[in-house]
């Protein structure tokens, strides 16, 4: 009767085992570039994630200049802030 019940529990075990196994679950080796919000300051001339906490500062000053891309904020000559680390 033991032996039963290990053969039992084994297969019920196999089973989603071998689904994942026959079905794996497709995840992108490296997900599509997203554009996300970037804010730029135009007295540092840096850009920023738009959670970053120097946007804060930026409203402040009156200096922001929004972004759709961090391809568009380098080609206006902008550099990534080194505290968030935009586009990486």
């Amino acid at each position: 009767m033991r032996r039963l019940s290990y053969v039992v529990l084994a297969c019920l075990m196999a089973a989603p085992l071998a689904a994942r196994i026959a079905h794996p679950a497709t995840t992108p080796d490296k997900p599509e570039a997203k554009s996300e919000a970037i804010v730029g300051c135009k007295e540092t001339k840096l850009y920023h994630r738009a959670n970053c906490k120097w946007v804060k500062e930026i409203d402040k000053a009156g200096t922001r200049v929004d972004f759709k891309s961090v391809a568009e904020a380098r080609k206006a000559g902008m550099k990534p802030c080194e505290d968030c680390k935009p586009g990486s």
